[in-house]
């Protein structure tokens, strides 16, 4: 706090500017306690970047070294291998199948000499946590291209209501 000092009683007053002194003690105790706030409050830890690999542009290729994963609004998550035709049945991907599934695609695709391409489709209602989950594991078993997509197609989507029909 500021204090203004004046003659002392009993003495003569002279004309004389008054003696002005300034406690410094809560200004620094201020300065520590906004440091304090400051340093835990801050992140100190980088942000995690995911790498992605953008594909070149090019002609299309075949879509036998793709294994589509779908994402349904009741947390499962089923695949199927190649493109989406008439005979295309899922299989359940739930629990630790998922991550076994994609390390035998990228096996299977290393043997045969093509890259393997992942594509994981979100039904309406999947929730985020299901999406980030599967890229996780995408990445665990080194499948270095994947795509995301926000819509399934009408024979998927039947293909799906008939896997839960049949639960």
């Amino acid at each position: 706090m500021a204090a203004i000092t004046g003659p002392e009683p009993g003495r003569r007053k002279r004309s004389t500017v008054p003696r002005t002194h300034l406690d410094m003690t809560p200004l620094v105790d201020l300065g520590f306690l906004l440091i304090t706030f400051f340093m835990l409050t801050t992140h100190l830890i980088d942000q995690r970047v995911m790498e992605l690999a953008i594909p070149l542009p090019g002609e299309a290729k075949a879509a036998s070294n793709t294994l589509t994963i779908l994402l349904d609004e009741h947390g499962g998550r089923f695949g199927y291998q190649g493109e989406l035709s008439t005979n295309t049945t899922l299989q359940y991907l739930g629990g630790r199948a998922l991550r076994n599934t994609l390390q035998r695609f990228g096996a299977l695709s290393g043997q045969v000499g093509q890259e393997p391409i992942c594509i994981v489709k979100a039904d309406d209602g999947a929730r985020f946590q299901q999406v980030v989950t599967a890229v996780d594991e995408i990445q665990f078993a080194r499948i270095a291209r994947f795509s995301i997509a926000d819509s399934v197609t009408s024979g998927e989507r039947s293909l799906l209501q008939a896997i839960r029909s049949d639960r």
